[in-house]
């Protein structure tokens, strides 16, 4: 599967879209437009009035791709003289028919695409075949124990090394290899999501990590599910726990303290050993299906301990995990959701 990098470069080559001219300008200072990935001047042949467009790149065209691309590059060009445009290796003609509904330009990388510039061009091309087949999926850089590579950008925006993401990730209670990091990082690299020059390695687009990391979340897998009463207040109760015995409220849990979202649900936690954390609340806290105080979930998914934050003895999810939980929900979730993702990039600003 093509990356994104590869596809810039190849884009930096020209493009044929006959009756088009559509030539890449040069990048470095347009791409500082945060959601922006390359800049191109269309004009019609023989015509010398040129449209600039900002375009979104993404290396697949899966709807929820494609829509991703199309929000965000609308997002970035609405205080700009750019017309918005994504870019993918390719596009289907039922796509294309959605893009030009929308008022979106869109091209591919196989010869098909829709360019749109309001009451003054159209153009439509479909019918060329897949040169890019999907055959590696990029999901696996954005789940799991790989993911908290991604999620450390999230925490702080600029690295020296790869000893120093693996030491910030491990700071936020989670072991990772070196391996890993470097896998990862080469992934958001190619994805144009970090930039590394010199010595430094930093975020260059929070927001188009934030939708990789939502495309491809998973629930984390719980083996074993406990519901509890209790003699005392939990926070209490979590008070006295040792650090060897994690727990943390589940992000849907974490809502309110990164969000304003009613909920009457009982507190739900994640620990790595419901036995052990029992046993360390001997006569406190009692297993019982009738007049539950709280719900516990074992699962050893390192991901919903990574960057947990704890407030007035209660340990809360990260914004992120609380970000993804609730993304992966329902319409009322996924408003919720919006307000999360506005205070990582209001964290993530700030550094």
């Amino acid at each position: 599967m093509i990356s994104e990098a590869e596809m810039l470069a190849e884009l930096e080559q020209g493009i044929n879209f006959y009756p088009l001219s559509i030539r890449m300008r040069s990048t470095d200072e347009d791409r500082r437009h945060v959601g922006i990935d390359a800049i191109f001047e269309v004009a019609a042949s023989g015509d010398t009035e040129k449209f600039t467009f900002a375009a979104q790149l993404k290396s697949r065209g899966t709807p929820r791709a494609i829509d991703d691309a199309a929000r965000q590059i609308c997002d970035a060009v609405s205080e700009t003289d750019y017309y918005p445009m994504i870019i993918v290796p390719y596009l289907r003609g039922s796509q294309l028919e959605e893009l030009e509904r929308q008022r979106i330009s869109g091209i591919d990388l196989s010869g098909n695409g829709v360019i749109y510039v309001p009451q003054r061009l159209l153009v439509f091309r479909t019918g060329k075949s897949n040169k890019y087949p999907d055959s590696a999926p990029t999901k696996y850089a954005y789940r799991g124990t790989t993911s908290l590579v991604a999620r450390a950008f999230l925490c702080r925006t600029e690295f020296e090394s790869l000893a120093d993401i693996k030491e910030t990730v491990e700071e936020r209670g989670v072991s990772i290899a070196i391996s890993t990091v470097s896998k990862a990082l080469k992934r958001l690299e190619s994805d144009l999501i970090v930039d590394r020059k010199g010595n430094t390695i930093r975020l260059r687009q929070p927001e188009k990590l934030l939708t990789q990391l939502s495309t491809s979340y998973q629930e984390p897998k719980v083996t074993r599910t406990v519901t509890c009463s209790a003699e005392q207040p939990i926070e209490k109760l979590v008070g006295t726990l040792r650090d060897d015995n994690p727990i943390v409220l589940t992000g849907r849990s974490s809502t309110q303290a990164y969000a304003v979202m009613g909920r009457d649900e009982l507190p739900v936690f994640y620990t790595k050993n419901i036995d052990k954390l029992l046993k360390a609340w001997d006569g406190q806290v009692t297993e019982t299906s009738r007049f539950i105080d709280f719900e516990l979930r074992q699962t050893t998914d390192s991901t919903v301990y990574f960057d947990l934050r704890v407030k007035q003895n209660m340990p809360y999810a990260s914004p992120v995990q609380v970000f993804l939980e609730l993304m992966s929900g329902d319409k009322r979730e996924k408003e919720t959701a919006n307000q999360v993702n506005d205070h990582i990039l209001r964290e993530v600003n700030s550094r």
